[in-house]
């Protein structure tokens, strides 16, 4: 099979902007939306605000390196899902195999095996990335206030998973006080494929003035497939049919108070699924033309999230209770093409049920003011489970052999953090931080057996800010994160959690009145106890070749980054960004 050429877009119409009559504020929109819980853009000084620490900093305070852009500049630059946003973040890498299948990776850390993600995706304050690297909630530019990438380990504050980074989606909160909202319309034509329509918009109203808002966004994709499998007739079958919708709602009854609960549905589905393809952008042929070579995909995600603060005179206690679920329907298929050994049919196809979900909670204090001592304490508790269902055919040197599998693991972790930062004089700022974590997880893959272990780990991390004037700062880190341990076949040893740690320096600041922001920085990494999968002769299980993951060592990664912004006039901006790495095992 031949895939079309993808060309490019030759027609774009995009941005209509439809206005309220009743509500002169609601072209605000586009500009920026002042609300106090919704840091992230620049302020009156040029200077971005970020939560990356889950308090509200200035971006050049914070002492690890970020990369964010603001949902005006998103949709300016047309980017719609996060492969797209990887392309604008040096260091950002994802693994995709097709319409919502991927992998994060940062800085050259990168793994397909083990048990959780390397890159923790969070939209708002709930984790998005469930058990497996591969079972993550495909998130879309709906309603963006910014996109936060941090880089670098961030186990103290986010916790398994973010062993390399964590990519933070921070959506648009209702607005108490006025209506605010969008509608916009994209149409594009693709050479030799189908049109895509994108339909999308948000409404922000105030129910009970300074008391209640909510909040709705929704969007609606169909269309944009190239490629065609004549054969079975199929015609631009990876298209993208989309439907995702969000609703907030948040209540704020005092000054002190407030809680905000929401909502997430996401559906997707594509006439092709995994998009596995060869270097020449050819497919190998099955022995039969009609043999569905990428059959369907059909993904539906729900988010549910109810965070509460209750701020005190010297802290904030934030809850955050979360509940995700991801269920995933495709068919996966295989042929032995020239690259393996086989010299007679080998091919078939697995139809594959994967359901997901997962309950989090986290419990944390955060100081308040602008007082020297700044700390944050938590405590997180995980409970996930997945159950993955796999029947099929394979037809192999002529006969027919039907194959069924299912793996069903569960995860319960707790983990408790400190953060704190003390402020020893106007230029010079201390900190340290340590996140301790136990994971109680099981396997069971069709047999007798269950499998069960407990995996532990207590991860530090220190680090220091210098003023070397009131918007440029010199910063220092050492940081340690950690991906949980998890099982092979029943009978073969579990592999070890994963673990790296990271030396930082880097500077930051603001310069040219305002005009021009940068970030430079350098970084070494030893990632230890790094997962790898082969297939080796088991002797002691009665013969045959097996599949192992386990730990085979230590790797070296060492590079350099930076970006730079330079806002021409306010509605010019040029922006630069490069990235050099260096990986070798050792």
């Amino acid at each position: 099979m031949r895939l079309n050429n993808l060309g490019r877009r030759l027609c774009t119409v995009s941005s209509l902007a439809l206005a309220i009559a009743a509500a002169p504020a609601f072209a605000q929109e586009a500009n920026s939306q002042a609300s106090a819980t919704d840091a992230g853009r620049s302020n009156i000084d040029n200077e971005i605000v970020v939560t990356a620490q889950k308090r509200e900093q200035r971006l050049i305070d914070v002492p690890v390196a970020i990369n964010t852009m603001s949902g005006d500049a998103i949709a300016d630059r047309g980017i719609t899902d996060l492969q797209q946003f990887s392309y604008a973040v040096p260091g950002l890498v994802l693994r995709y195999d097709g319409p919502g299948s991927s992998q994060v990776f940062l800085r050259g850390a990168a793994n397909i095996r083990g048990s959780d993600a390397m890159v923790a995706t969070y939209m708002d304050e709930v984790p998005v990335t469930l058990t497996g690297g591969f079972r993550q909630v495909d998130l879309r530019m709906l309603d963006i206030d910014r996109i936060e990438v941090l880089k670098g380990p961030q186990g103290t504050l986010y916790g398994q998973g973010a062993m390399t980074g964590t990519v933070r989606f921070v959506t648009k909160n209702p607005d108490l006080t006025e209506i605010h909202g969008f509608a916009r319309a994209d149409y594009s034509l693709i050479d030799q494929g189908s049109d895509n329509l994108r339909l999308s918009g948000a409404l922000s109203l105030p129910v009970v003035t300074d008391v209640l808002a909510i909040r709705v966004a929704g969007n609606l994709e169909d269309g944009g497939g190239w490629i065609d499998q004549p054969g079975t007739g199929i015609k631009d079958g990876n298209n993208q049919n989309i439907r995702n919708f969000r609703g907030k709602i948040l209540f704020k009854p005092s000054s002190d108070f407030d809680l905000t609960g929401t909502i997430g549905l996401y559906r997707m589905s594509s006439r092709f699924g995994l998009d596995y393809e060869n270097p020449d952008r050819t497919r190998p042929v099955p022995v039969s033309p009609d043999f569905d070579l990428l059959p369907s995909r059909k993904d539906r995600a729900w988010i549910y999230n109810l965070t509460a603060n209750y701020h005190f005179d010297f802290a904030t206690l934030t809850s955050s209770s979360s509940y995700v679920r991801l269920n995933r329907d495709y068919y996966s298929t295989y042929i032995a093409g020239p690259g393996t050994p086989y010299t007679v049919q080998n091919e078939g196809f697995d139809d594959i049920h994967d359901r997901a979900r997962q309950f989090t909670q986290e419990l944390r204090l955060t100081s308040a003011g602008s007082g020297p001592l700044q700390y944050t304490v938590g405590v997180y508790y995980r409970d996930a489970r997945s159950d993955l269902y796999d029947t099929g055919i394979s037809y192999f040197a002529g006969g027919t052999y039907p194959i069924a599998y299912e793996d069903l693991d569960t995860s319960k972790s707790w983990s408790g953090f400190a953060d704190l930062s003390y402020r020893l004089t106007q230029r010079l700022t201390l900190g340290a931080g340590v996140r301790t974590f136990s994971d109680d997880v099981t396997q069971w893959n069709g047999g007798t057996t269950t499998q069960k272990a407990n995996f532990k780990s207590t991860d530090p991390r220190v680090y220091f800010t210098y003023a070397l004037g009131p918007k440029w700062n010199l910063y220092g880190n050492v940081s340690r994160g950690f991906r949980s341990g998890g099982f092979n076949t029943a009978g073969l040893p579990p592999y070890r959690p994963e673990k790296l740690t990271n030396y930082e320096l880097g500077t930051k600041g603001v310069t040219a009145g305002g005009a021009l922001q940068f970030d430079i920085d350098a970084f070494y990494s030893k990632y230890d106890d790094a997962l790898r999968t082969g297939q080796f002769f088991n002797f002691d299980g009665g013969g045959g070749y097996v599949s192992l993951t386990r730990n085979i060592g230590d790797l070296e990664i060492y590079g350099l980054e930076a970006s730079a912004t330079w806002a021409v006039t306010p509605n010019f901006h040029l922006s630069g960004m490069a990235a050099l790495t260096h990986s070798e095992v050792t």
